[in-house]
């Protein structure tokens, strides 16, 4: 009969998990195909893969349970055969019985160990695609934070600019307004001064013609004052002396 896992690890059949994983790394470490003295030994690389094999078996407790129920199950059936046919088979066909058994187990064995790796290749290969989905949901995280920020600095750039133009719209308001302004009361001054010189234009000539007709007044005045004088010098005197 061939190797069992037990046998591949160097353990008992009632070894602890913590002797399984000893015996594990102590033959993993010995039969490692990447050393330097192990390299290019294919026989020493199929030991390794077949050490590694039987610890991904013996140390998970299910499945651990599960081999030691089929190795019993195996050893039960051959056990009642061989005990059932015994007495009426012959020598030879005991031995050849037991070749069969051991062919059998041996194909049992190989069955398992394939099995084994098929089971360790999907659960890696799970592993991977779990590994790329979170990977793909990060890059997809990451890219729609990219494009989230993206827009709030689209946001902030177009509120600035906003913010930016009715300032300057606000400014060119008040700028309007003071120039308005200024422009009003620079009109008001000037129709105040105008108003002004008119005035001043209009005293100046009514106090030109108020002088005018004093002088006109005067004038008249004094001639009739000369011509009074004269008419009492010829009166008195018979003739006008200042005339």
């Amino acid at each position: 009969m061939g190797k069992s896992l037990y046998d591949i690890l160097e353990v008992s059949n009632s070894a602890s998990p913590e002797a399984i994983r000893a015996g594990y790394e102590r033959l993993s470490a010995q039969f490692d195909p990447y050393s330097a003295e192990n390299q290019g030994k294919e026989a020493i690389r199929v030991r390794y893969e077949a050490v590694k094999d039987a610890f991904f078996i013996l140390g998970n407790p299910e499945k651990r349970s599960r081999y030691d129920r089929d190795q019993a199950g195996i050893m039960d059936s051959a056990i009642a055969h061989m005990e059932v046919v015994a007495p009426f088979w012959s020598l030879p066909k005991v031995i050849v019985l037991a070749l069969v058994l051991l062919i059998g187990g041996g194909w049992y064995y190989k069955h398992k160990e394939a099995e084994a790796a098929l089971a360790a290749q999907r659960a890696i290969a799970e592993a991977r695609a779990l590994e790329a989905q979170a990977k793909a949901e990060a890059d997809r995280a990451a890219v729609m934070q990219a494009r989230l920020d993206a827009q709030r600095e689209r946001d902030r750039l177009r509120q600035e600019a906003q913010t930016r133009r009715e300032l300057e719209h606000a400014s060119r308001s008040v700028d309007i307004d003071r120039r308005r302004q200024e422009s009003t009361e620079r009109r008001a001054q000037e129709r105040q001064a105008r108003e002004a010189e008119r005035k001043a234009k209009r005293l100046e000539y009514e106090r030109q013609r108020a002088e005018a007709a004093a002088v006109a007044e005067a004038q008249r005045r004094a001639a009739r004052e000369r011509e009074a004088l004269c008419r009492i010098e010829r009166e008195r005197y018979g003739k006008s002396i200042s005339c």
